[in-house]
């Protein structure tokens, strides 16, 4: 990958695109009241990371700006989720029916399947030991649900997660017992 010239610094180039559409579309005068969902997925992120350290169902290759894979995923959690999580909910249709709803959640599932694709194609992210692009498009689809709904009913969001985390464990035969 790392002779690849310009797709080496693809993901800063999207970060920085992120960072912008962020600061132009984004409720930042209210930051606070979405910084425990925004530290609830990079949580939940940071704890998928280290279960799979073992076993990666996902894995990012190096590049010339980020070497390795625990890196990159870093850089994700900390630069990434934060300004999209803050562009997600500072434009989610609280107030709308739920179909106008529903039909965000899945434009943003959709989004951000697609930027995966892409990723897997030009070789920025590659899939492992049994998991797809149905699979991150399912997982998508369920963080974009847990980020709305623990913005309004948080416990009830990190049970779910919790559930839904066993579950892949056991589908995925996370190697759970052999963590240090």
């Amino acid at each position: 990958m790392k002779g690849l010239g310009f797709l080496n610094y693809l993901t800063i180039i999207f970060e920085f695109i992120v960072l912008i559409v962020a600061w132009r579309f984004s409720d930042w005068r209210n930051w606070k009241k979405y910084y425990s969902t925004v530290l609830f997925v990079m949580t939940l992120s940071l704890t998928v990371s280290l279960l799979t350290y073992n076993k990666s169902l996902w894995y990012f290759p190096g590049t010339s700006f980020l070497p390795n894979h625990t890196l990159t995923d870093l850089f994700m959690v900390y630069l990434y989720y934060p300004p999209l999580i803050l562009i997600y909910l500072s434009h989610y249709p609280f107030k709308k029916r739920l179909i106008n709803q529903i039909s965000y959640i899945l434009l943003w599932t959709l989004m951000w399947a697609v930027v995966e694709v892409l990723c897997l194609l030009v070789g920025l992210n590659t899939h492992h030991n049994g998991w797809n692009i149905g699979w991150s498009t399912f997982i998508w689809f369920c963080m974009f649900i847990g980020i709305r709904l623990h913005f309004t009913r948080p416990l009830l969001t990190w049970i779910l997660c919790f559930m839904l985390t066993v579950f892949m464990i056991i589908y995925f035969h996370i190697p759970i017992t052999e963590l240090k």
